[in-house]
């Protein structure tokens, strides 16, 4: 299962999330280190507005780019809302 994203430049999914690490497929590529503010779809009308620092980019076959994020002040409840929808 994905979940939409969307974050000030584009749009994209989410593929994954490991306890802190997010794994998205994005529109646009980010450097290393780079800050990103992103809202997560759930379930019905919510939301997540989360915060993060890339952890590096690479090109997709689709033209999207793999991007992973350590996520910065996550919440309890953010954590297990992602775990419940994202695979490991």
């Amino acid at each position: 299962m994905t979940l939409p994203v969307t974050f000030p430049d584009g749009r994209g999914e989410a593929l994954s999330f490991t306890g802190e690490n997010l794994a998205c497929a994005l529109s646009r590529a980010f450097a290393p280190g780079a800050p990103l503010e992103l809202s997560v779809a759930l379930e019905g009308d919510e939301a997540l507005s989360l915060r993060g620092k890339t952890i590096g980019s690479k090109r997709r076959a689709d033209g999207r780019f793999d991007v992973r994020l350590r996520l910065l002040s996550l919440r309890r409840e953010e954590r297990e809302a992602l775990r419940r929808a994202l695979p490991g």
